[in-house]
């Protein structure tokens, strides 16, 4: 029962991490295609600013309706372009002091502050920074001045890293999250965000989950705010080991960033160090440069430092998966140029044993020929003498049965029958013969010497000599076969062949030439 139970449990474990690998991946698909049209939601941003610009350019419009569409581009190239960011905080601080107004003294001061902050102007956010009275806030901008030196203090720890400095702010950074937090309502959702923080802190990491995943059901899709849960989401999975969660939702943070166009963002630049870390240098090498361009095009210097610190290993390693991926790609060519050599031979070489295959098969069907035209002639020969047989036996019976015995020996004993039989013999030969070989007697005359060549009467077809080496060229070469096949005695066939063979051009090899005629 012990054993069913373990084999459950890997079943069902292993069944999850294959889920959760596959979620990871198919998340970094949607982050490479959301990255292919990110100039879409930029486009939409640009839109959103130069409708405000085109308001701000309308005559006659009052100093305070000038600050507040001052403040709105200000807000809205905040986390895109802080130059541009920085440029309108201080107009709108130009229209402030004109109009004698503290608040909004105040509050461009702030947002001076963040642009300077994301830029890397430290001194000068301290300097701006002094001319704020926290105690004379709002509360509204005592919330945006906690937050604000929260990121001052976080920015300056990470810039000091590592030196004694890097504690102290790191302290201050971690008192102003703690005084922000006492601004906010209990039930808000940057309390409950921030409660989440702290919960982190205390290692409660499913406590957080639980909280971080119930504030994403409750914002838009397009909240500034989804961004930074995904990235603590990713932070909670990374503190408790489980890689796949900490790489899906750091592409979660990243596609958040891009549709909310966030180009000062830590989740593209923190996912490439993972997948390097976890081999995928391709992707690896491509999200590093796409959060170098977002930080150069924010001008964020602290951003734009740590990918710069980072950049070159990735680089390294992707030039060298590259080079790696070329050699391959040059030894897979080497081996198929190879293979598509010995491809060709083989073909080669198959051509010709079919052509040899071929020429064997016609042979072949060349001999088969051969046998069938002998197999004709014998069997009509065969059939004529079986007719001329039974017509003989009844002659002979007749002449008996009539009492012509006289006759009957008279015609047995002439040789008209036999030479008759013999002539037409010679002749079904001839005919059978030169049917199958019809070039042979002038490839014959070839062979000998050129005053000694046979010519044939008009009525010849063959003469004895020439059925002699016939008779050869089809196999049969023992003058005593030939003798009995051509009813001649075998000092006559040795005459014969002898008589020839000096006639011929090359007498030693005549016969084997023979042998020959015919033959493709």
């Amino acid at each position: 029962m012990k054993i069913v139970l373990l084999y459950l449990l890997l079943l069902f474990g292993n069944s999850f991490l294959a889920y959760s690998k596959k979620e990871a991946t198919t998340t970094l698909t949607r982050l490479d295609k959301i990255l292919e049209k990110q100039d879409s939601y930029v486009k939409q941003k640009e839109s959103r600013i130069d409708s405000l610009k085109k308001q701000l350019g309308i005559p006659n419009l009052s100093l305070d309706q000038q600050y507040i569409l001052l403040k709105d581009i200000c807000k809205e190239y905040k986390s895109y372009i802080s130059d541009s960011s920085l440029v309108y905080a201080m107009r709108s601080n130009k229209i402030a002091r004109q109009l004698n107004n503290k608040i909004w003294k105040d509050e461009s001061n702030i947002n001076t502050m963040f642009a300077l902050i994301t830029r890397g102007m430290y001194k000068e956010a301290i300097e701006v920074q002094q001319k704020i009275d926290r105690n004379t806030l709002s509360d509204s901008l005592l919330t945006l001045w906690y937050h604000c030196q929260q990121q001052l203090n976080h920015a300056l720890a990470l810039y000091t890293y590592p030196s004694p400095y890097t504690q102290q702010y790191t302290k201050l950074d971690h008192n102003y999250g703690d005084s922000l937090q006492a601004t906010y309502p209990p039930s808000s959702t940057i309390s409950q965000y921030n409660k989440a923080k702290g919960l982190i802190v205390d290692k409660e990491y499913k406590k957080a989950e639980d909280i971080l995943h119930s504030l994403l059901k409750q914002i838009p899709n397009l909240s500034d705010l989804r961004a930074p849960i995904f990235f603590t989401l990713a932070d909670v999975y990374r503190k408790q080991n489980e890689k796949d969660k900490y790489q899906e939702y750091l592409a979660l943070a990243a596609i958040a960033d891009i549709r909310t166009v966030t180009k000062e963002n830590a989740a593209l630049y923190s996912l490439a160090i993972h997948l390097y870390k976890e081999k995928d240098i391709k992707r690896a090498y491509k999200y590093i440069m796409y959060s170098l361009e977002d930080a150069v095009l924010c001008n964020a210097k602290l951003r734009t430092t740590r990918i710069s610190q980072i950049l070159p290993v990735i680089s390294d390693a992707y030039k060298l998966q590259e080079t790696q991926h070329k050699k391959m790609i040059f030894t897979f060519m080497i081996a198929t140029s190879i293979l598509s050599l010995f491809l060709i031979i083989a073909i080669f070489m198959t051509y010709k044993q079919m052509k040899k295959y071929s020429m064997a098969k016609e042979k072949l069907n060349n001999a088969n020929l051969v046998k069938e035209e002998y197999i004709k002639h014998f069997l009509y020969l065969c059939s004529a003498y079986i007719g001329k047989l039974h017509n003989f036996r009844r002659t002979v019976n007749r002449k008996i049965t009539a009492g012509q015995i006289d006759e009957l020996l008279k015609m047995t004993k002439s040789s008209d029958m036999a030479e008759s039989e013999q002539k037409e013999f010679y002749s079904n030969f001839d005919l059978a013969f030169l049917h199958l070989y019809p070039d042979f007697v002038e490839d014959f005359n070839t062979l000998l010497q050129p005053n000694e060549r046979f010519i044939l009467k008009h009525d010849e077809l063959l003469n004895n000599e020439l059925r002699i080496f016939a008779l050869i060229r089809l196999g049969i070469n023992d003058s005593s076969k030939i003798a009995s096949f051509l009813h001649y005695s075998v000092n006559t066939i040795y005459t014969y062949r002898n008589k020839v063979k000096n006639k011929a051009i090359h007498r030693e090899g005549f016969e084997s030439q023979i042998l020959k005629i015919g033959k493709p």
